[in-house]
């Protein structure tokens, strides 16, 4: 049971194995993905985040390695009773182009309200979107490499990027995805009221 109005803590949990893709962003961008968490939560007046807490990294690939001990101790120095804890993962296509290449990642944020006395979750949801990152091996121009959104076309719009392609395809993809867990764990622990349809009044 939810009580309203809600003070939570938020922290990301990194699996381990998202350390070695080329399109993971570092722990610092991540915990500016739960700034954008925390702006969506927030946009209902029933739900203040208390404390973004330094993100973290668990083993293996998922939030299965993530123990209720590891987030206890995460928030150790806080009086907040629950916790909001999001896990990305991501996973990447590649499709050969004459002479380019273009990388699609499809990234995902699981995240879970929990009762850190008693460990109990008590909402949960997913968020995900996916970007793509068309580099090209024939041309040095400006226009590559050139970073979509899934429902790209060619002649855009699209973003060239500067700097590491991959760790902005990375950076574009999971901030998506944090701004969908954000809204959708919104609107579970805050339900939006049905509208009664016009004319459905009865008088009295």
């Amino acid at each position: 049971h939810i009580v309203l109005p809600l003070a939570v803590g938020l922290v990301i949990a990194l699996p381990e194995v998202e350390l070695g893709k080329p399109t993971t962003p570092s722990l610092a961008v991540f915990e500016g993905m739960a700034q954008r968490i925390q702006k969506e939560l927030e946009e209902s007046p029933l739900i203040k985040v208390g404390r973004v807490f330094p993100a973290f990294i668990i083993p293996a690939a998922g939030h299965a390695a993530l123990s209720l001990e590891r987030l206890r101790l995460s928030a150790t120095d806080s009086t907040l009773s629950k916790i909001i804890v999001a896990v990305p993962t991501s996973e990447e296509a590649r499709k050969a182009r004459f002479g380019g290449a273009e990388d699609q990642l499809f990234a995902r944020m699981d995240a879970a309200l929990v009762d850190l006395a008693t460990g109990r979750v008590l909402a949960g949801d997913t968020g995900q979107d996916d970007y793509v990152l068309a580099q090209s091996y024939l041309y040095n121009t400006f226009s590559y490499p050139r970073l979509y959104y899934r429902t790209f076309t060619f002649a855009g719009p699209f973003t060239v990027v500067t700097g590491d392609p991959y760790r902005a395809l990375g950076t574009a993809a999971f901030s998506g995805a944090a701004d969908q867990i954000g809204m959708k764990l919104r609107r579970l622990i805050v339900p939006t009221p049905q509208v009664r349809a016009l004319g459905s009044e009865t008088s009295s």
